[in-house]
């Protein structure tokens, strides 16, 4: 077969390959304890958390799947998904304030106790209070010391208000401070809504998880429809740091995984190492990634995958070598083009060639 003919060839394969290339389907890593269920409903429960005695680290990690459609953690936190990045997705009552005649007709003042070392994540969420003769406080505790802010929201018509945009006419909203916990929310009215109960009888405030709140000019009277908003919890293990527990019997990062800093409040996470992938809380959790099943790993001409622990390698196969200056393989010089050459007797072919060549590795 000739020179040109094989890198034809190759090129074809490649082109195929890449036409049919389908995603990856990994190794499927085990993500509870052995002989524990890792599901509540569709819900993924991965160690630290546990739907039963044994499968926990301990009580503030027991998911009750009693109703597999509303799974809650102790406090009565409900959960709609758990990250292994620190995280908890899960829902609290709007709080709100209605006015008819100026007289109050409906409140709720909501609270969140969440578990030890459960925290309302700082960067994923917003308070926010909607009206337009609203204030409201979110109250809570940082690391056992009191905290309290809230916003304003004072208009006479909805003139000027933005949909889409929370600006502070008929919408504000603060950020949430970090490590805040055991929080409470009350919305309250300097007019009892008397000037605005025509268009805004009630006003609200509540927690969100950014970017799942849009706000608009209906949301004066909609948001009383509404029970519940979606919200961020952050956790982690203890309340020691990676230093002072990494060396003692109840450290539990697993194999090929770090160790990290809760950012928001004490305790500490784990995280598998790059290269590795599963759960990092079980003792061999973090398992090695082969690369080599990715398609788009080593795939110019002339080029193998080597999976390594941790990484991978591309190295040249047989009849390639590596090309120091371009840093990619490419083909021996073989006797056939050799023959090939001397049989046409034109130079010009002995400086093309290889640039013929050339294009077919990388094109």
């Amino acid at each position: 077969m000739g020179f040109l003919e094989t890198l034809i060839r190759f090129t074809c394969v490649g082109v195929i390959l890449s036409e049919f290339a389908v995603a990856v389907v990994g190794f499927t890593y085990p993500i509870a304890r052995p002989n524990c269920s890792d599901r509540c409903g569709d819900m993924k429960i991965p160690y630290p958390f546990g739907l039963r005695k044994g499968c926990y680290l301990d009580h503030n990690f027991f998911v009750n799947c009693t109703n597999s459609a509303k799974p809650f953690i102790p406090k009565h936190v409900i959960v709609k998904n758990i990250s292994l990045h620190g995280q908890i997705d899960t829902l609290m009552n709007i709080a709100y304030d209605c006015y008819k005649k100026g007289k109050m007709v409906a409140s709720n003042h909501p609270s969140l106790k969440s578990p030890l070392n459960f925290t309302v994540s700082s960067t994923q969420n917003k308070f926010v209070v909607v009206g337009c003769d609203t204030h409201a406080n979110l109250n809570g505790y940082q690391q056992n010391e009191r905290f309290t802010t809230g916003c304003r929201s004072m208009c006479e018509s909805t003139r000027f208000m933005v949909n889409g945009s929370c600006t502070g006419v008929g919408c504000c909203e603060v950020d949430i401070p970090k490590a805040l916990k055991k929080v409470t929310m009350k919305s309250h009215s300097s007019q009892n809504h008397t000037i605005v109960e025509n268009f805004n009888p009630c006003g609200y405030a509540f927690i969100s998880k950014q970017d799942t709140f849009n706000f608009s000019i209906d949301s004066l009277r909609t948001l009383r429809d509404q029970q519940m908003m979606p919200l961020v919890l952050d956790w982690a293990i203890g309340n020691e740091t990676c230093n002072d527990v990494e060396n003692k019997s109840n450290y539990i990062c697993g194999d090929n995984s770090s160790c990290q800093n809760s950012e928001d409040s004490s305790g500490y996470r784990c995280k598998c190492k790059d290269g590795y992938d599963g759960n990092p809380y079980l003792p061999n959790g973090c398992q090695d990634i082969d690369e080599c099943e990715n398609p788009n790993n080593c795939n110019h001409m002339g080029q193998e995958c080597i999976n390594e622990p941790g990484k991978f390698t591309c190295v040249c196969i047989k009849g390639y070598h590596l090309d120091q200056s371009a840093g990619v393989c490419v083909a021996n010089q073989s006797s056939l083009q050799v023959k090939l050459l001397d049989k046409t007797k034109n130079h010009n072919n002995f400086t093309t060639f290889p640039n013929i060549a050339h294009r077919l590795v990388h094109g």
